[in-house]
């Protein structure tokens, strides 16, 4: 009887601890004034709530990149901000970006233009200079090479170097100012 009455004390304890702490209001939070929280307003104009919360406008150009399981060049979609200027460093991204997705890091060293060219040159240690098979080099390259000249018609040729020097890779060569692709030859 003892035993049973000192549990039932203890249980009863118990129970009042966790209820008693279960309806106490902390209000223990620290107030940081560095942090400002703001809520919008009933007042405030529903267009404007609307507005921050629309996302930015986008638009979709098209690339090239390499089919994972053919190899081969297919057509792909990037998607940029509307705003965006359509620039051979873009677009030359947006295709590294996408090759860079099937575990192929493409080193770009620069992207420039004359005239009426397109000059990519690459990092001499990186894809497509090494590490990879003729079959891929050549893919890597008319992917860059497509792209660029259907996004970007006032530059209808491209020009592949390493480094600023002619392209020599293992399995391709090509001199300074050879052109790898011309688009108005294609039309």
């Amino acid at each position: 009887m003892k035993n049973t009455t000192r549990k039932l004390s203890i249980i009863l304890v118990l129970f009042l601890i966790v209820f008693v702490s279960a309806c106490t209001k902390k209000d223990e939070t620290k107030k940081d004034s560095s942090v400002t929280i703001v809520t919008p307003s009933v007042v405030q104009d529903k267009e404007a709530v609307k507005a921050t919360v629309t996302p930015a406008a986008t638009k979709e150009i098209s690339i090239y990149t390499m089919n994972e399981n053919t190899q081969d060049v297919e057509a792909v979609s990037a998607v940029v901000n509307e705003d965006t200027k359509i620039t051979p460093e873009l677009i030359v991204d947006k295709v590294t970006d996408s090759l860079g997705e099937r575990l192929i890091d493409v080193g770009i060293d620069s992207v420039t233009t004359e005239e009426d060219e397109v000059i990519v040159s690459f990092k001499s240690d990186t894809p497509p200079v090494v590490q990879v098979d003729l079959s891929v080099e050549t893919t890597i390259l008319d992917a860059i090479a497509q792209s660029l000249v259907d996004n970007l018609p006032e530059y209808p040729k491209v020009i592949f170097r390493v480094e600023g020097k002619a392209y020599k890779s293992a399995n391709l060569s090509f001199g300074l100012n050879d052109i790898y692709l011309d688009g108005n030859k294609s039309k």
